[in-house]
């Protein structure tokens, strides 16, 4: 075939993909622009880092590990790990879980502007929102005073991106930076847990075209493990409330003694209705019985499921090989074959078989034998052992196992084949559609199950629900639990 030169296709092509790469660089150059659009925001609030914390250390979401707070909690813990999560800790020192730390006494001085304006600070950590002070109204450049702490969350990893604080000043129209410093996550980490490295001024860099000064603008940031006397960071309960006294003691509470000690108010300071915490407890406690039910259900279907398709591959592995001894055997009186034979020699001997039988229909033949024949070596080892020939074994020569049979030897890899193996296989073949129409009738039972259950939940007699008071407040609860039951049967 002659390739005839077309100017026009040619063209074309080389349109179309200036047009893609133009609309790429446009996408990459106003990115924040396109997720603002999109998301309503110009940022992903996730890293590699959260990513590898929650798939390999919270079971991909599934298990926040908050019932090692009770081994903690023990007499014999040391005082610094008391009432932590373990998980947490350890995540802490593999570089995984975030560290808290606190910016406190915060100072800045020497900014660059004339007269007097109002200043602010945004503090941006990793992939955070950012976090901003008040407006320190009507100041001048030289000093000025924050009197907030903030807060920020980061973890001792080299990956981790930096803490940045920016100073702006608020106009009319927006704001604007005046500079901005930079900080490593790990070195925040390290003075944090120093006493005597807590405190530090940094020089500030000057944004855009802010005033140049006699000397650069600066920060005053004292860093510090927090300070928070409620330690709210190990409250034992979600439905605890905790505060602190005048003595800077810590005192907790349930949700239900706050909410009939102060009643919810609306905008405008008015009481209105709500469920009682003791009905909504109740619904909870159903909701989350049927939460582990359903959860219940998925892992033990997809267990069976799992371990049927296992039971189907290593009886199916095993039958190939007995099925590709008895065609060594059979054809050894007309191609003389010398046992014990490799797995390898084993596998040729089947694919030439099976070329000179496919699509001929033969049974019983040496190169298609028979369920009977095959049992004849399936069923005992006294042959295979009279001929040296190892007993085979499941997997063993497979593309997946090639390096652990390099390494521990041909034959030494894979599970033992047991005796009999070829009638069980018979068997799967036999009634296969029969075994999976099973598995159907269990994940749907399954679903069946959980939608009951989610259904219990929705049906909670009135006396518990408290309809009579706060009808109108129970209807949200009822229509999702309805909209959780069909997603569950679609």
């Amino acid at each position: 075939m002659v390739y005839v030169f077309n100017p026009v296709d040619t063209a074309s092509e080389f349109l179309v993909g200036a047009a893609v790469l133009i609309a790429l660089v446009c996408l990459w150059q106003y990115r924040r622009n396109v997720m603002i659009a999109l998301t309503g925001d110009d940022k992903l609030h996730g890293s590699c880092l959260d990513c590898i914390w929650c798939c390999f250390c919270q079971c991909c979401g599934t298990c926040t590990c908050e019932w090692t707070r009770n081994l903690t909690m023990c007499g014999f813990c040391p005082r610094r790990m008391r009432r932590q999560n373990l998980v947490k800790v350890l995540g802490k020192c593999l570089g995984l879980s975030t560290y808290t730390v606190e910016l406190r006494n915060i100072v800045v001085g020497d900014l660059p502007f004339d007269g007097r304006g109002d200043i602010y600070l945004a503090v941006e950590c990793a992939v955070n929102p950012a976090m901003k002070t008040s407006v320190a109204e009507d100041r001048q450049g030289k000093v000025i005073h924050f009197p907030e702490i903030l807060t920020v969350r980061v973890r001792n990893n080299w990956l981790e991106a930096p803490v940045r604080i920016k100073v702006k000043q608020l106009n009319l129209f927006a704001s604007e930076d005046l500079c901005t410093v930079t900080v490593g996550a790990t070195k925040v980490i390290s003075w944090a847990s120093d006493p005597d490295q807590r405190t530090k001024r940094f020089q500030m860099k000057t944004v855009g075209y802010a005033l140049d000064r006699e000397t650069p603008p600066w920060i005053l940031v004292e860093f510090g493990e927090p300070t928070e006397v409620r330690d709210i960071e190990n409250v034992k309960s979600m439905d605890t409330i905790r505060t602190a006294t005048r003595d800077a003691q810590p005192r907790d509470h349930t949700i239900a003694q706050y909410k009939h000690t102060y009643y919810l108010l609306d905008a405008g300071g008015h009481a209105i209705e709500e469920p009682f915490e003791e009905d909504l407890s109740e619904l909870r406690t159903m909701r989350s019985n049927a939460t582990w039910c359903w959860h219940t259900c998925c892992c033990g279907t997809i267990s069976v499921v799992l371990l049927y398709f296992v039971i189907r591959s290593y009886v199916g592995s095993c039958y190939m090989r007995f099925s590709w001894l008895t065609m060594a055997v059979l054809n050894n009186a007309t191609k003389m074959t010398r046992f014990p034979i490799s797995i390898h020699n084993m596998e040729m001997i089947g694919q030439e078989c099976e070329a000179e039988t496919q699509g001929t229909g033969l049974q019983g033949v040496p190169c298609r034998p028979s369920l009977e024949q095959v049992n004849v070596l399936c069923q005992s080892t006294a042959f295979l052992d009279n001929v040296h020939q190892p007993w085979p074994r499941a997997w063993s020569g497979s593309n997946l196992l090639y390096f652990l049979d390099r390494f521990f030897g041909e034959g030494g890899v894979g599970l033992r084949c047991v005796e009999g193996v070829c009638n069980v296989r018979s068997f799967l073949v036999t009634h296969e559609w029969a075994l999976i129409f099973c598995c159907l009738v269990l994940a749907n039972c399954r679903l069946g199950l959980a939608c009951r259950c989610q259904n219990r939940c929705c049906t909670v007699p009135d006396t518990v629900r408290g309809i009579s008071d706060h009808r109108h407040l129970h209807f949200y609860p009822f229509q999702q639990c309805h909209y959780g039951c069909a997603w569950l049967v679609v």
